[in-house]
């Protein structure tokens, strides 16, 4: 009797112990994707989490790890749809994020985080919305809280931080699952790529082919993130509305048909709205559309097709949670709000020799509009009845900000323009949260630099004299792959190259002697005040794919195609083994605006395996270097001869 007992109580222990347990945790956790928000510092993994009515899911930890620096965490009971996904950083403490399928029995999915030596991983948050993860890595990138960007210029933004999605790519899995009575999940088609091999071993269970869909919660406002759940049309306008903290580029104008467009960075455009078309004049007044899309994963794009397109202008809102787009000429001022202010103070800072600010103070919240042209700014402040003129002169007299003038508009409101700017100049304008204050920041472009540099009385190139380029540095870390850097590279070889050509007798000068950031703008202005005969820049070249592989130059200008073919036909003879990629004639920076003949050399691919290990080489290095020498040899001594 007693064994019956005891052979019934192993029985009863068995099924609380193993099976059901199993039968608590369901159908596994989907985990679908892997994004990073740059300026709110934050990393999303987006889950579909069929068992999330059960319950909050259990709080995640992170376990840190040296040699390299990173961190890990795990999601339990979870499947990842389609094939590992990986993000490299250029600009940034982080370096990598890694996120595989860990195991299979049982299943999990791993988040891998590698960051620079430095990193203090204390501080990092793990988080769960919706069932969707955030990991918040560092404090948000704003330098006062009191105001927030709403419009931005600048290079960086375009890049979005230099961030390189490596692989993200979807195949057709089956996960193993338990019988359920829900209705399949329904799918989108719209992803881009559909290749490489799965991360699950194939059995039995439900099959998924495509992406799911997983929307950003609306409900999560983020000081630096954009959400868009809707566009409408209003008062002959395009309302556009959502959460978060909005901020646009500067418009721009295409024609065939004609067509006005603003990108929103570090936006997320929800999928029930994208690409809707809507008429702009349901009255029939008009036959201007509107359309939004997402241009790429942090950028949603705004197209107006209109007869007048170049006369739309965006309108931001007094909390910046919209934008309304609308041509003036139909627009009704008094609908915009009821809310009169006035011009309180004006204050002018000069940060720096090419940065100066200004900051509008105003005695209530402002509905403003943005309208930038290659020589102008100008803003269209529709609430404000008055400023004291005497006291913006005397304010702004004697500052960089002198040439702004202010005017009243037909109804109500003030105009205020900043004249004499170039093209390439940067301007970035910031709200306050209360909407009572704007900070305008004009960045001078050092084309003026090099543009007096050029219009100096002339001066002999100077005969033998090499300028070169080791590209990216410090914090530009350029192509990242398997924590190799193509800033270290490009300066190996370039230190090589220089140390050649000075025991040849060459005069030699580099833009960089170490591990330091330097600007392209100071990169040609190096150049130009060293006025050699020649430049050439060195970098390692990459692809989203790991097939491409071999050597490329590059050139702009017809007066350096000549130094092109000469070093591209020594690098080829150098590098047999190299598949030869050939020569472009491409708009590369250093190279366009360089006064001399100037080239720029892809000597591999880093995102090439094989090609990786070989460019890591000293054998690699040093024949590189050898065979650019030799290409600069020649192309001096056949100039010599002209």
């Amino acid at each position: 009797m007693k064994k019956v007992f005891f052979l019934i109580t192993l029985i009863i222990l068995f099924f609380k112990a193993v099976l059901l347990p199993v039968s608590a945790e369901g159908e596994p956790v989907k985990v679908m994707s892997l994004n990073y928000d740059n300026s709110s510092s934050l990393v999303y993994i987006t889950t579909k989490d069929t068992n999330s009515a059960a319950g909050e899911p259990q709080p995640l930890k992170y376990v840190g790890l040296s040699n390299p620096n990173r961190i890990y965490f795990d999601i339990n009971n979870a499947v990842l749809i389609g094939e590992k996904q990986q993000l490299v950083f250029e600009k940034s403490p982080i370096k990598e994020i890694r996120l595989a399928q860990f195991e299979t029995n049982p299943n999990i999915v791993r988040t891998v985080i590698t960051f620079e030596e430095d990193f203090d991983t204390s501080k990092i948050k793990l988080v769960t919305v919706d069932g969707n993860i955030i990991v918040k890595v560092l404090p948000p990138a704003i330098n006062n809280d009191y105001f927030n960007l709403i419009y931005d210029e600048s290079a960086q933004k375009q890049e979005y931080s230099g961030i390189n999605v490596n692989s993200q790519f979807i195949k057709k899995i089956t996960v193993p699952v338990q019988e359920t009575s829900e209705n399949k999940d329904s799918v989108i088609g719209d992803i881009q790529q559909a290749f490489g091999e799965s991360t699950l071993q194939n059995s039995d269970g439900k099959t998924y082919d495509e992406v799911m869909s997983v929307e950003i919660s609306s409900g999560l406002k983020l000081r630096t993130k954009y959400y868009i759940n809707q566009y409408i049309p209003k008062n002959n306008g395009l309302l556009v509305s959502g959460v978060g903290q909005i901020s646009a580029a500067k418009m721009f104008y295409l024609t065939s048909p004609d067509r006005a467009v603003i990108d929103l960075p570090n936006t997320y455009l929800s999928r029930s709205v994208r690409n809707k078309e809507v008429n702009l004049c349901p009255d029939g007044s008009c036959e201007d559309v509107a359309k939004l899309g997402q241009f790429d994963f942090c950028t949603a794009r705004i197209v107006i097709t209109s007869n007048n397109a170049d006369k739309y202008m965006p309108i931001y809102s007094q909390d910046s949670q919209s934008l309304f787009v609308v041509n003036p000429d139909k627009l009704n001022h008094t609908a915009l709000t009821s809310v009169v202010s006035n011009i309180n103070k004006a204050f002018v800072k000069k940060i720096d020799n090419r940065t100066n600010e200004l900051i509008l103070s105003f005695t209530e919240p402002i509905v403003h509009s943005i309208q930038r042209t290659d020589n102008s700014l100008t803003l269209y402040l529709f609430n404000v009845q008055s400023y004291n003129e005497q006291d913006l002169i005397k304010t702004l007299n004697n500052t960089y900000y002198k040439p702004l003038t202010l005017s009243l508009l037909p109804k109500i409101g003030v105009k205020a323009k900043m004249s004499g700017l170039s093209k390439e100049d940067i301007v970035k304008i910031e709200q306050s949260v209360d909407a009572k204050a704007l900070k305008i920041t004009i960045v001078k472009s050092k084309q003026d630099e090099i543009r007096a540099l050029n219009d100096r009385p002339f001066r002999k190139k100077l005969k033998d004299k090499i300028v070169l380029d080791a590209g990216h540095g410090g914090t530009d870390y350029g192509a990242i792959r398997e924590g190799i850097n193509e800033k270290d590279i490009t300066l190996d070889v370039t230190q090589r190259i220089e140390a050649i050509l000075r025991s040849k007798g060459y005069k030699v000068s580099l833009t960089r002697t170490d591990d330091t950031y330097v600007s392209l703008e100071d990169r040609v202005a190096f150049s130009e005040a060293e006025v050699p005969e020649i430049f050439v820049s060195i970098h390692v070249n990459s692809a989203v794919s790991s097939d491409p592989n071999g050597i490329e130059t590059h050139w702009y200008h017809d007066y350096s195609k000549d130094l092109a073919e000469v070093v591209h036909k020594h690098l080829v003879k150098e590098l047999p083994n190299a598949k030869d990629r050939g020569l472009f004639k491409s708009k590369f920076y250093v190279i366009n605006h360089t006064t001399v003949p100037a080239i720029l050399c892809e000597i591999g691919f880093l995102s090439n395996e094989e090609e990786r290990n070989e460019l890591i080489t000293d054998s690699r290095k040093q024949k590189t270097a050898k065979a650019i020498v030799e290409g600069i040899i020649e192309y001096l001594k056949g100039a010599k001869n002209k």
